[in-house]
Parts: C-alpha cells; structure tokens; sequence
C-alpha cells in the first residue's frame, strides 16, 4: 500500500482553517474556509489519488525528511498570522508537526508536492 495511514493537513489564521484529510476508503477530502490561502487547493474537494501518485507523494515526503519535522514551529513577534498542522502516518513512520507564523525549511517543496498529489 502507497498511501499512509493518516493523513490530516490544515492550514490557516486564527479560527478559520482549511483543511485537507484522508478518509478511510482512500479519498482526500479537502475542506476550505474562509482564510482563502494563496497556496492552498481552491475550493472543497474529493480526490481519490491513484497509487502511482501516492508513491511519488511519499517519495517526497521521505526526501524532504518530513518525518524528521519538529513537533512545534513557533514564532512570537506577530500578533496575527497563520497556523498549520500536519499529522501523517505510514507503517511504523509518523509525523505529528505544527506550526504558528515559523514553517519548516522544506515546507515550500512540501506544499508543491501536495499540489501534483491533488492534481
């Protein structure tokens, strides 16, 4: 099997976020709200990837060393700013990061892999 177990990202500012999870038969269902972010897929959505698409996705996912993440990102100089969140499982890997106003340094090419994932 290529895709995880988990998959949950949400992505967003202070009580509104858009949201992009794995059901249990395989689809990805991404929900938008109202924060309406640039980067993030437009729209509320299902996709149900193929397992070509997912093993490319999690090859990534394992070059970026995303498993690697830390658990919090955080930085305080801003009042108002954006939030994310990404838990991710698969086999004996997992992933539960977040962060506030900080991103990882391999978050862009991560978010670039989510978009072919979702096209």
């Amino acid at each position: 099997m290529d895709r995880p177990n988990q998959f949950l990202f949400e992505v967003g500012g202070f009580g509104d976020k858009q949201t992009l999870e794995l059901s249990d038969d395989g689809e990805v269902v991404v929900k938008s709200g109202k924060a309406n972010i640039s980067w993030f897929y437009k729209g509320s959505a299902q996709r149900t990837p193929d397992p070509g698409k997912w093993a490319v996705f999690m090859a990534k996912i394992d070059e970026l060393r995303v498993w690697n993440w830390e658990a919090t990102y955080y930085h305080a100089d801003m009042c108002d700013g954006s939030q994310w969140e990404l838990k991710l499982a698969m086999g004996d890997k997992t992933v539960k990061s977040s962060g506030v106003n900080k991103t990882p340094e391999t978050f862009d090419q991560f978010k670039e892999a989510l978009g072919e994932l979702l096209s």
